[in-house]
């Protein structure tokens, strides 16, 4: 894949270790960096900054704190790729998303992504082919997306 005409930057905000191997995928695909939340450095003026985490009931201080600092200065738009239950379900979800927007940023929410993040205990962080090939094309699909 060609390295991307637009800003792009990948997050992730988990213990998971599968998790963290989809965003190393996007990343890679991307040729841009993968950070933990929050950053060393912050983004600054991202076109797309994709977002991995494994949510639930309440996110954790450190990701809330995080999305309330993604101005549109920081990120244009976001994506988020989720391992948890689906966004009807999932009260944490829907908090982040609600503090992504009253930073001003805009949320791709009919785009997100859930992925299978595997147990917490001893879970493995190797993803097949196939899930590492469906996650580039959506990030693909996103970066498309928001270039048009």
């Amino acid at each position: 894949m060609a390295a991307p005409k637009v800003k792009v930057r990948v997050m992730h905000s988990t213990k998971k270790a599968k998790v963290k191997t989809f965003a190393t995928a996007i990343a890679e695909a991307f040729k841009c960096i993968v950070n933990d939340v929050p950053p060393a450095y912050p983004c600054d003026k991202e076109r797309v900054v994709f977002i991995g985490m494994t949510i639930k009931d309440t996110p954790n201080d450190q990701l809330r704190l995080f999305c309330r600092e993604l101005t549109p200065q920081r990120a244009q738009n976001v994506a988020l790729f989720v391992d948890g239950p689906k966004k009807e379900d999932n009260k944490g979800l829907r908090t982040i998303i609600e503090v992504l927007k009253e930073a001003g940023t805009n949320v791709l929410e009919d785009d997100i992504y859930y992925v299978n993040g595997g147990p917490a205990v001893f879970g493995g962080k190797k993803i097949s082919l196939e899930e590492r090939t469906e996650i580039v094309r959506w990030a693909q699909a996103v970066v498309d997306k928001v270039s048009a």
